[in-house]
Parts: C-alpha cells; sequence; structure tokens
C-alpha cells in the first residue's frame, strides 16, 4: 500500500512537472507560432520570404548591416546631409541598431534578419521573465494567450520594424519592477539592475525615461510624497535632460519632426507658441474618430478608457491603504506620462503615436497577468479581442499589414548601386555615403555594406557624399556620371574619381 502510494505521488510529480514544461513552451514558442500565422495563414507566405520594404524597414536594415560589418566607420545615414555631432547613425539613433547587430554578429544578416531577430527577443524576454519570476503554471498559459491575442503584435510580429524588439524590452521591465516590487525585502541588486536597464533602454526610445517614476514614487513599499521623493524627482528630471541631450549627439536630425522644428524657433514666445500649436493639435488628433485608421482610434480611446480605471483604482487604493493594489498608481503615471510626452513631443497620426504607446500599453497587461488577478485579465483578454475583431473589420489596415506582395520576394537586382566600393579609413564619412532623392526597397537592399545612405530633397553641386543615385539625369559639375542604365544614374565626386 505504501509503495502504491509512493508511486502515485511520484506519478503525480512527474506529471505536474510535465505540465510546467508543456507550459513554458507553449509560451517562448508563442512568439513563432504568431509569425506562422500571420505569413502562412493570412498571408498565406513562407518566413524565408520576408523582406524589408517600408521606409523604417530599409533604413534599419542597411544601417544594422554596415555597422555589423563594418564597425563605427560606415558612412552616414542622413537626410539632407544633417549628420549627428558624433558617428554616424541615422535618425533611429544608436540603441536600436547596436541591438540588432549584435544579431547580426552572432547569427549574420538576411534579408528576414530584423523579423527572426525580433521574435528570438520576444522569446528570450519570456524565459529570463520565467527565470525571475517563477510564476505559476497558470500564470504561464494566461502569458501565452495574452501575446496570442494582442492586437499590436499581430500587426508587427512579420515586420522588420523594431516593435518586438520594444515589447521584450518592456517584458524584462516590468519583470524586474514585479519582483522589486512585490519582495518583502525590495532587492538593492534588483533596483540597480532597473536602474542600469531603463538608462539603457533610453537610448532605444528616449521616451522610456518615465520608466523611473514607480522607483521614485516607492519607498519600503508604501508610497511617500515628501522632500525625499521631490529630490528624486528633481534628480530624474535632470537625468532625463541628460540622456536626450546624449542621445542627440549620435542621432542624425530629422528635419521634418516637430522637435526640430521646435528649436529652429527664434524666441522664447515663438518656441512657446510652437509647443502649445502642436500639442492643442494633437490632442484634437487623439479624440477624433475618423481620421486615421479604425484600429488606431480603437487604441487611442483605448488608453483613455485605462487612465479613467487606473485612476479610479488608484483613489481607491489609497483612501483604503490597499498596498496590493498600490500597482495600478504605477501604470497610471508611467501611461500618463508617456502620453503627455507624446503628445507634446511626437505626432498623433500615420501610426506614430501608435507605435510610441502600444509597448507601454504591453508591458503592463504583463505586469497585471503577474499579479494573477483574475477578474482584471479577463477584462484585458476582452479588449484584446474587440481590436482582433476591429483589426479584421478594417480593411485598410490589413491592406497596408499583410498584403503587401513585396513584403514576400527577394528584391530587385541593381547591378548599378553594387559597382559602388566601400573605402576603408576613410578621412570623411562622406566618402562612403550615396546621396539619393527617392526611398526604395532595391537601393537600400543592393547598396554595399558600409555606404551611408543620405535622402536629399535636391540634386545640386553642393552635396557632400561621394555618390549620387537618381532616376534622372543631371548636369553636375562636381560629379562624374559613371554608371547608367535606362531609368537610372549613378554619380561620383570629381575630386574623389580616378
Amino acid at each position: 500500500m505504501i509503495q502504491k502510494l509512493k508511486y502515485l505521488m511520484l506519478s503525480l510529480r512527474v506529471k505536474l512537472k510535465l505540465d510546467y514544461v508543456l507550459s513554458v513552451l507553449i509560451l517562448i514558442l508563442s512568439p513563432w507560432f504568431l509569425v506562422w500565422f500571420v505569413t502562412s495563414i493570412i498571408s498565406n507566405n513562407s518566413l524565408l520570404f520576408i523582406t524589408p520594404y517600408w521606409n523604417d524597414e530599409i533604413s534599419y536594415w542597411h544601417e544594422i548591416l554596415s555597422f555589423s560589418t563594418k564597425g563605427l566607420n560606415f558612412g552616414y545615414y542622413t537626410i539632407n546631409e544633417l549628420t549627428p555631432k558624433l558617428l554616424s547613425f541615422g535618425t533611429h539613433g544608436f540603441g536600436t541598431i547596436s541591438l540588432y547587430a549584435i544579431y547580426a554578429k552572432l547569427f549574420g544578416w538576411n534579408y528576414n534578419s530584423i523579423m527572426i531577430a525580433n521574435n528570438l527577443f520576444i522569446t528570450l524576454s519570456f524565459i529570463a521573465l520565467i527565470l525571475i519570476t517563477k510564476p505559476k503554471k497558470n500564470t504561464i498559459y494566461k502569458l501565452s494567450l495574452l501575446y496570442l491575442t494582442f492586437v499590436p503584435a499581430f500587426l508587427y510580429c512579420s515586420s522588420s520594424m523594431s516593435e518586438l524588439l520594444n515589447f521584450s524590452l518592456l517584458i524584462i521591465y516590468f519583470t524586474l519592477l514585479y519582483q522589486y516590487l512585490t519582495s518583502t525585502t525590495p532587492s538593492r541588486k534588483i533596483l540597480g539592475l532597473i536602474v542600469l536597464f531603463v538608462i539603457t533602454i533610453s537610448f532605444v526610445r528616449v521616451i522610456y525615461i518615465v520608466l523611473f517614476l514607480p522607483l521614485i514614487f516607492q519607498t519600503k513599499s508604501k508610497l511617500w510624497i515628501n522632500k525625499k521623493t521631490l529630490i528624486l524627482f528633481i534628480s530624474w528630471v535632470i537625468l532625463a535632460f541628460i540622456l536626450f541631450i546624449i542621445n542627440s549627439l549620435f542621432t542624425s536630425s530629422y528635419p521634418e519632426s516637430f522637435l526640430s522644428k521646435l528649436f529652429a524657433q527664434n524666441n522664447v514666445l515663438d518656441f512657446i507658441e510652437k509647443l502649445l500649436s502642436n500639442i492643442t493639435i494633437n490632442i484634437l488628433r487623439f479624440f477624433y474618430p475618423l481620421r486615421d485608421d479604425l484600429i488606431q482610434v480603437f487604441q487611442r480611446y483605448f488608453i483613455f478608457i485605462l487612465l479613467i480605471w487606473f485612476t479610479l483604482k488608484t483613489k481607491t487604493a489609497f483612501k483604503n491603504n490597499k498596498l496590493s493594489e498600490y500597482s495600478y498608481f504605477y501604470y497610471l503615471i508611467i501611461l500618463i506620462s508617456a502620453l503627455v510626452i507624446t503628445v507634446s513631443a511626437y505626432d498623433i497620426f500615420n501610426w506614430r503615436d501608435y507605435r510610441v504607446l502600444a509597448p507601454f500599453i504591453w508591458g503592463i497587461f504583463v505586469y497585471i497577468t503577474l499579479t494573477e488577478n483574475t477578474k482584471t485579465y479577463k477584462i484585458i483578454i476582452l479588449s484584446n479581442v474587440i481590436g482582433l475583431i476591429l483589426l479584421g473589420l478594417s480593411t485598410k489596415t490589413n491592406s497596408f499589414f499583410f498584403h503587401e506582395s513585396k513584403k514576400f520576394t527577394h528584391p530587385i537586382e541593381n547591378p548599378i548601386l553594387k559597382t559602388i566600393k566601400f573605402t576603408e579609413n576613410a578621412d570623411n564619412k562622406f566618402i562612403n555615403t550615396l546621396a539619393i532623392n527617392n526611398y526604395e526597397e532595391d537601393v537600400f537592399l543592393n547598396t554595399p555594406a558600409g555606404i551611408g545612405i543620405s535622402y536629399t530633397d535636391s540634386i545640386t553641386d553642393n552635396l557632400k557624399s561621394e555618390y549620387i543615385y537618381t532616376h534622372n539625369l543631371y548636369n553636375l559639375k562636381s560629379y562624374t556620371l559613371i554608371k547608367r542604365n535606362e531609368n537610372d544614374f549613378l554619380y561620383k565626386k570629381k575630386s574623389m574619381y580616378n
């Protein structure tokens, strides 16, 4: 009898372990299942045939190719040849490019590499979450369902955008935050790790500085608003400014961005007027329901609903002194701070606010799932399902994301661009720079590694780039036409031409 009981207990333990292993496998495979579903079912194409196509995708792809291949010796990635003060990174900065470059160094760089790297980053972040928090089996299953129903993951899982990278960073942040805030004795090591991590990812997107706020308003498992909090807040403002300045040193200017136009104002009054005007326009755009795609409008109104919900929950937590519900205050200050920065310094249109705010929503949802609040979790899944239904109804969004045939074919060969030569140890980074006056995927996907690509509004003799590629014939005094066919023309500076 005793032997039978031992056998049953052993069998139960084995079964429980197998169930746990199964839940872990489902979670870490969920990113790959989702991208397979999107590419093979919706688009009826293979993961092997995903090619960068949108402007941001091809820009990311080629800059990562250059950095991973040539180190810091690559040419400029600029608009109108507006170079950064240091090095030659483009308008996306150096943080995102550097993380992908690590992948490129380890595994090489192909047309579908960003998409594969994105899903690998999500997988690794889920593994880190499991190792750090050691969640229960049911929680792991919940995380899988959360990811598989999250609309932004659907939209970007098969793209060469950096969205999934940002989702993975927010998984790690909220995992560390959860571990720190829920511990009976908060670890200084975890706190230091969170601070270091937030500083690091602020070079991916500087808006992540708002992730410091939960640490500022939390000490010893209670919320304190006192002299110490005020000092920490002022220190945070100073640190945020320093990080912004450092980031700007390594980032090419984007002349069409609001911040570029704002800091170009001649006096304080013009600066204030421009800022207030932009905020007003963005607020109107945020609430206007007919301006953008259905799924963008849904996220904006959903954020507004979340802010109301978090405010009410925070008020209740403070009133009843419920430490277990103080997390809603953290959600509130993170989301409202991110929204304020977005409305003030970004643009509310053309997926820009959608991309900036989606990672914050995702990270908050992960934290809520880790707290194992079943009722709240069900509300979140319901909102995801509503989003998926609206996604299905949004024909414009579906066409834009899922049915662009050029994303699933190899790029057009362009032998003219492949004749460009990279110059080792160039005295000037413009020597390894190609000026173009149109964004086309074949230009970026055929230009040799290390050759920076600078978009320019006009082709003139005043350009500094060594090479110019265009579809039009120009009479240039300082450039020589070195290659051409019926529709393409490649020029090289005469001073560099042998």
